[in-house]
């Protein structure tokens, strides 16, 4: 069977659209690293002549001896200190394993957070739901969404930019049903993930130019995280947080029949020449009738007794081991037929 093959696109938006392209036919890109030593040094001289008004939580220049946002940083007994994580770009020339980009350096993201959030984490490829304001280093809002936005990583329309979606791995969104809706259709949003980013120009737009945004500029986000859906990239019931076998929050690097098409785009993922969707279905009796169903990759803590079948058996190894975490589960096993 002839693998499916799926090229990875990443649609411009005006909005947060992350580019990934670097080529000009007449102007030369700038080295990345040699753009990250500036910018580091620019949001760091931000960070230590701005303040947080933990008011309204906005970022504001220094005018009357305020504390400096810089001057946060280790203060552990500070709710809203300034911190920092280190991370590489995650933007693609495609979904193939070995379609990482060419960027070395490693980026140093400063962050406020505001709110954890209560809800459901996010992992680098679910559909988020978020509002957002971004700033550049003048202050000068360039763009704002106070409603929210669906946006997800890859291959979709909207997609957010790497600084921008990377941060949200430390913030969750609000519990499920908690929000509530006005007459007039607004929407209250309750315990929601809620962080301040100061990202570099080689996690943003990079060499591109926005309205409100230089070149190789240093840009601000304030985002809200409303919720999030877990995604089934490929359509083969497995969802994809599922999909990333060693834990690393890189789904691109896991490709159990070693095609170079990561197991969550992979619609046969062992490469035994039937889809994982199939070989995970199962027969059941209901009251005389043979239906179909899929098992849950695990399977549920207790049995539902209004279900005609044993909610507790999730996708079972070649063996019929329902329940064992370290099982190797059949769609994943080519001698499994």
């Amino acid at each position: 069977m002839k693998k499916f093959t799926i090229y990875f696109l990443l649609i411009f938006s005006i909005l947060l659209v992350s580019c990934n392209k670097d080529d000009s036919n007449s102007v030369k890109i700038r080295d990345r690293q040699e753009v990250y030593d500036e910018n580091i040094v620019d949001i760091e001289d931000y960070l230590q002549n701005n303040y947080l008004d933990t008011n309204d939580f906005s970022v504001k220049a220094i005018e009357n001896g305020e504390s400096s946002i810089w001057s946060s940083l280790g203060d552990t007994g500070n709710p809203y200190r300034l911190q920092y994580i280190t991370v590489k770009n995650d933007t693609r020339k495609s979904i193939y394993t070995d379609g990482e980009n060419d960027d070395p350096v490693d980026y140093k993201l400063y962050y406020i957070l505001i709110n954890e959030g209560g809800g459901m984490h996010p992992t680098s490829v679910d559909s988020t739901y978020t509002a957002y304001k971004g700033w550049n280093l003048d202050n000068e809002v360039f763009d704002q969404n106070n409603v929210g936005f669906w946006s997800s990583f890859p291959e979709t329309s909207v997609s957010a930019v790497s600084g921008f979606r990377q941060i949200l791995s430390l913030i969750n969104a609000e519990p499920e049903g908690s929000s509530t809706v006005n007459p007039d259709g607004t929407v209250n949003h309750f315990d929601y993930g809620h962080v301040i980013v100061f990202i570099p120009s080689g996690l943003a737009y990079f060499n591109q130019v926005n309205i409100g945004i230089g070149q190789y500029a240093p840009i601000m986000f304030e985002i809200k995280l409303f919720s999030v859906v877990r995604r089934d990239h490929d359509e083969d019931g497995i969802l994809s947080i599922y999909e990333d076998l060693n834990g690393d929050n890189n789904f691109f690097n896991d490709d159990t029949d070693g095609d170079k098409i990561p197991d969550f785009y992979d619609q046969d993922d062992d490469n035994d020449y039937k889809r994982t969707k199939f070989e995970i279905e199962f027969e059941y009796d209901d009251n005389g009738e043979i239906k179909t169903a899929r098992y849950p990759y695990e399977g549920a803590a207790v049995d539902d007794p209004s279900t005609p079948y044993d909610d507790r058996l999730g996708v079972p190894d070649c063996s019929d081991d329902f329940t064992s975490p370290t099982r190797l589960r059949k769609y994943l096993d080519a001698n499994c037929n």
